[in-house]
């Protein structure tokens, strides 16, 4: 049925956990002697049907009625659920106000303060008002679940509505950056790659008379200049698709492949757990960076559930450098600091590594012995 398309369970479950407090009003009907078996039907069917509305009013929010707002929904909403709480006076009279709570709750989890605060405080001075004209002597209790915790919950769902949409306000700005970042990546790629192919194509339009076999290894290197700028585009695009670690490892591999880098790297159903995240970005940041600018033959990447570490037999930069400079691996450290961890560098016997540590143990993975046998 349309009226249960995208209907939201877990929401409907949590919200009507708190209709168990409806059961001493229940029982307290069964048990008067001054109720009789009608009245005891009919409030049985008010809080079935109460109940029944409640949960489906918090699962089907936001989803039915179609193309009304959320105000609107929620007030429709609230009407039905304040027509059946009516329709208990007759039998408990001021008991009614057992669902005032409940009244509150509906607009308190689902419409901005401004909204929901003057409907709730109408609502308890309206019922106020009639337990004071009809059993004064019942108006203190009346008043504590009239008002006291309606504006709890009112409160209460202000702050849940304040950190979903923080939630929501960060998740956006993640995909901003996101965005940023790939943008500035493929400009970076077509436009250090594309100058430099312009400028070994005319170099080789030069020399196609006069020299021959320069010509002919201008238009490799384009060759292989345009094959690495389309893997580093793709790989691109993957993580862009794919933002999580196996994408990482796919693109890395791709980009090391086209420029000839024996790539020595994690399968790619390796996952480094909680800090995916992290590791996705260095891994990202620390590959470009050995395909890009260490003339490495080859690259080593080792990844436990704490530490991502890439080693490389390239030209190599200090921790000094890594630290102070204003690339890409500058920024990855604030990012990794930022994140709780550490990224140290190390330079050592024609080797260089990266390690980001994101727990106390932040010793190289491997000293380099290993990676030097292999390479031998």
């Amino acid at each position: 049925m349309r009226t249960f398309e995208g209907f939201q369970f877990n929401n409907a479950i949590f919200a009507s956990i708190w209709l168990v407090f409806l059961g001493p009003v229940l029982l307290q009907v069964y048990a008067g002697d001054e109720f009789s078996a009608g009245d005891k039907t009919w409030m049985t069917v008010c809080v079935l049907m109460f109940s029944a509305v409640y949960f489906y009013a918090f699962g089907s929010m936001g989803t039915f009625p179609r193309g009304w707002g959320l105000l609107p929904q929620a007030l429709l909403r609230w009407v039905v659920l304040l027509a059946i709480a009516l329709t208990s006076v007759p039998v408990i009279h001021t008991g009614a106000t057992s669902f005032a709570p409940y009244l509150a709750a509906m607009l308190g989890f689902t419409i901005p303060l401004k909204r929901s605060l003057p409907i709730v405080l109408a609502t308890g001075a309206v019922g106020a008002i009639a337990v004071w004209l009809r059993a004064p002597e019942n108006l203190g209790w009346s008043t504590f679940i009239l008002f006291f915790i309606p504006l709890m919950l009112v409160a209460v769902g202000v702050f849940s509505q304040y950190d979903e949409s923080r939630h929501q306000l960060q998740h956006e700005l993640d995909l901003a950056q996101q965005r940023e970042d790939i943008a500035t990546d493929v400009h970076d790629l077509l436009g250090h790659s594309l100058t430099v192919i312009n400028l070994k194509s005319e170099v080789a339009r030069r020399a196609i008379e006069k020299n021959p076999e320069q010509a002919k290894q201008e238009l490799k290197d384009i060759s292989e200049l345009s094959r690495l700028a389309l893997a580093e585009v793709r790989s691109t695009v993957t993580r862009m698709r794919t933002p999580t670690f196996a994408g990482e490892l796919q693109g890395a591999r791709r980009a090391m492949e086209t420029k000839g880098i024996t790539a020595h790297l994690p399968e790619r159903l390796t996952t480094p757990g909680d800090h995916e995240a992290i590791f996705s970005w260095g891994l990202r940041e620390l590959t470009t960076n050995v395909v890009r600018h260490s003339g490495a033959r080859t690259c080593w990447v080792t990844v436990t559930g704490d530490k991502l570490q890439v080693t490389d037999d390239g030209c190599g930069f200090s921790d000094e450098e890594a630290r102070n400079g204003d690339g890409g691996l500058a920024g990855l450290r604030e990012r990794v600091e930022a994140a709780g961890g550490r990224l140290i560098v190390r330079r050592e016997r024609g080797l260089s590594t990266v390690l980001i540590a994101m727990g106390a143990d932040r010793e190289i993975i491997d000293d380099g012995a290993t990676f030097e046998e292999e390479n031998r």
